[in-house]
């Protein structure tokens, strides 16, 4: 998963975060993340293609965020290999992602996206995400990101 993080952040964020941050991007750091994340009770989904991954989808519950109510789901992290990008992986993971979330437990699903990535804004865009007006900076790059949020049926 790590891999796949890196490669695709590498690939998605030249031109939005500071050449020398991607640059300097770590596997182990990712896969400590990736650790913490998973430790915390994330539910992650993985494609796979002959035993290796492909992409995965990882979906904090509840949320992380300190304004998000216990019945608000995250979306952590969606993440494709860069050379499978426009085969429908990243479709397929969230909307098993979001498969997961039905049932009446969560009210909304969130994100965070880079302001600037007008790519993966109209991916989440697609899929009914639509941005609620909070912004932050990512650390450690200063970047400004965006969040957008889907109602899941109750109200909000």
């Amino acid at each position: 998963m790590a891999e796949v993080q890196v490669a695709a952040w590498q690939a998605a964020y030249r031109g939005i975060l500071q050449p020398q941050l991607l640059d300097d991007m770590s596997v182990g750091a990712r896969e400590e993340a990736s650790r913490e994340l998973l430790a915390a009770g994330a539910l992650t989904l993985v494609a796979e293609d002959e035993g290796s991954i492909t992409g995965f989808c990882a979906l904090a519950l509840p949320s992380r965020d300190d304004d998000a109510s216990d019945r608000t789901a995250e979306i952590a992290a969606t993440y494709v290999e860069p050379g499978r990008w426009g085969q429908g992986i990243g479709r397929e993971l969230l909307r098993e992602g979001l498969g997961r979330l039905d049932g009446g437990q969560w009210d909304d699903v969130t994100l965070w996206v880079f302001r600037r990535n007008a790519q993966g804004r109209a991916f989440y865009a697609r899929s009914g995400f639509r941005l609620d007006d909070a912004i932050r900076s990512h650390q450690p790059s200063g970047v400004a990101t965006a969040r957008m949020r889907l109602p899941l049926g109750g109200t909000l």
